[in-house]
């Protein structure tokens, strides 16, 4: 009997082992695939010192109480003289700051922020040929404090004594710092726990920390518009919470 022993071509084997090699890193990178904002970088040559890279983005907003108010308040007068509008813009004024001192914000506080003095204009049926009628004149002032329950009590007064123009109520945090480094803290823990999932998920583990900065960051005040004026009684206001945002990046490298 004659025995036949098939041998198989060298090109062909090798054309198997590539075949599975290549199967067998696609499952790999597809199983590090974990979603948007955190990406896995693999490394060069097997062996190789730099294992590859995770880059994170780690966000964080905390919210506290805020303990500063600023309030803007004006008089808008019409008149057909410009010295006779901006003189009872004035007295106005001097009014409303007057009253503003004696609910208790401090003159340090009080900021004249806008003066304004406009013609007014008069134009035939055709829209042409204007002609000055008048005079607006306008007066603005901010001010900041620190008793939050009063501000109700501080913008009727203010409007008894003339104002006639609330511009807005904002609350924000005198001394900001301490939370805005909170929230980086928080971020930065946050960019982490993503880091470490992650890894966990690739099979691989977390290392030290190769780049880190830190994007963009903002405290976001509330601010009321439009306040409603002179009804006899306290104008309500709700100081809320005010918000501090942070984002950070952190690459870890791989182990």
């Amino acid at each position: 009997m004659k025995v036949t022993i098939a041998r198989r071509k060298p090109w062909i084997l090798t054309g198997i082992l590539v075949l599975a090699g290549l199967t067998l890193l696609a499952g790999v990178a597809a199983g590090r695939g974990l979603g948007p904002g955190v990406a896995l970088a693999a490394g060069g040559e097997a062996g190789a010192a730099d294992g590859g890279t995770i880059s994170v983005t780690g966000q964080a907003t905390i919210k506290a109480t805020p303990d500063t108010v600023t309030v803007s308040l004006g008089v808008v007068a019409q008149a057909s003289t410009a010295g006779e509008a901006m003189d009872q813009c004035s007295a106005a004024m001097t009014r409303i700051i007057n009253s503003i001192a004696t609910a208790g914000v401090p003159r340090a506080n009080i900021q004249t922020s806008n003066v304004s003095l406009y013609p007014q204009y008069q134009y035939d049926e055709n829209g042409s040929n204007g002609r000055i009628v008048g005079y607006q004149a306008g007066n603005q002032v901010t001010c900041s404090w620190n008793k939050l329950d009063k501000v109700g009590d501080l913008i009727d007064a203010a409007v008894k004594a003339g104002a006639n123009s609330v511009n807005g109520v904002s609350f924000s945090l005198a001394d900001s710092r301490a939370l805005y480094l909170e929230a980086i803290g928080e971020a930065v823990r946050d960019a982490k726990a993503k880091a470490d999932v992650l890894a966990g998920a690739a099979g691989v583990r977390v290392g030290v920390v190769k780049n880190m900065s830190l994007d963009s960051y903002f405290a976001g005040p509330v601010i009321m518009k439009d306040s409603a004026m002179g009804l006899g009684m306290a104008v309500p206001i709700e100081p809320g919470m005010v918000e501090m945002q942070v984002n950070v990046r952190v690459e870890y490298g791989i182990e």
